[in-house]
C-alpha cells in the first residue's frame, strides 16, 4: 500500500475552518436552536492542515426574556445566570457583528467548514445569531465532528471521556472558549493517533 501523502489540504477545503462551541439556555429537538437562545460562544479560526488555532473570541450575550426560554438545568451546566448576562454580556447584534467579522477576516466570501463536538447542535445556535442581523452564512458540506470520529475510533462520545483518554488535564475555566480549544486539540491528537498507528501499520 502506498503511504499517506500528509501536509496537503485536500481539494475544495478552504484553508481555515471555524471551530465554535455555544453554551445555551437549553434547547428542543429537533430544532434545537427553535424555543432557546445561545447566550455564549467560543471560536477559534484554525488552519484547516495543521489543526493549529489562528484567532480565537469569546463572548457572552445578553439573553432575550421576551423571544426565549431558560431551563434551570441548563444554568447547572454552564453556571451563566441571567443577572450575570445582563450585567457582562454584550447585545446579540454586537456578538453578530463579532462573529461575522472574524469569519469573513480569513474566509472572505468561503463557504464556512466547522469543526464542534456535535458539530449540528453548534451550527443552529450560529446560524440563530448571524441570522438576527440578516446574515445567512453559506456552510461548506464537509464538517469535522469530534464525537463522530470518537465514536468510530475510540468508541465514546463524551467531550470529557475524549478529553481524559487522550491524556489532556482537566479543564479550568468550564467555558465555551475552553470547550472548543479542548475539542480542536482532541481532534488533533486523534488525527496525529491515527498517523502514527497506520504509518506503524504498514512500515512493517
Amino acid at each position: 500500500m502506498a503511504a499517506l501523502q500528509r501536509g496537503v489540504t485536500p481539494y475544495n477545503v478552504p484553508r481555515f475552518g471555524v471551530a465554535i462551541d455555544w453554551e445555551t439556555s437549553g434547547f428542543s429537538v429537533p430544532e434545537y436552536a427553535k424555543f432557546h437562545q445561545g447566550i455564549s460562544f467560543g471560536v477559534i479560526i484554525f488552519d484547516s492542515q495543521s489543526l493549529e488555532p489562528v484567532e480565537s473570541l469569546y463572548l457572552e450575550i445578553k439573553f432575550d426574556e421576551k423571544q426565549y426560554k431558560w431551563e434551570s438545568s441548563a444554568e447547572r451546566v454552564h453556571g451563566l445566570s441571567r443577572d450575570h448576562l445582563q450585567a457582562n454580556g454584550v447585545t446579540q447584534e454586537d456578538a453578530a457583528v463579532a462573529l461575522c467579522n472574524l469569519i469573513v477576516k480569513y474566509l472572505g466570501t468561503d463557504d464556512v467548514m466547522l469543526l464542534g463536538h456535535r458539530v449540528h447542535f453548534d451550527r443552529a445556535f450560529t446560524e440563530q445569531l448571524t441570522k438576527s442581523i440578516g446574515v445567512d452564512l453559506s456552510y461548506h458540506p464537509n464538517t469535522i465532528d469530534s464525537c463522530s470520529m470518537a465514536i468510530a475510533l475510540m468508541e465514546m462520545a463524551k467531550s470529557e471521556d475524549v478529553f481524559q483518554t487522550l491524556g489532556m488535564p482537566p479543564r479550568q475555566e468550564h467555558n465555551s472558549l475552553e470547550d472548543i480549544m479542548y475539542t480542536l486539540l482532541s481532534v488533533k491528537r486523534m488525527k496525529e493517533l491515527f498517523f502514527k498507528g497506520i504509518e506503524a501499520e504498514f512500515s512493517a
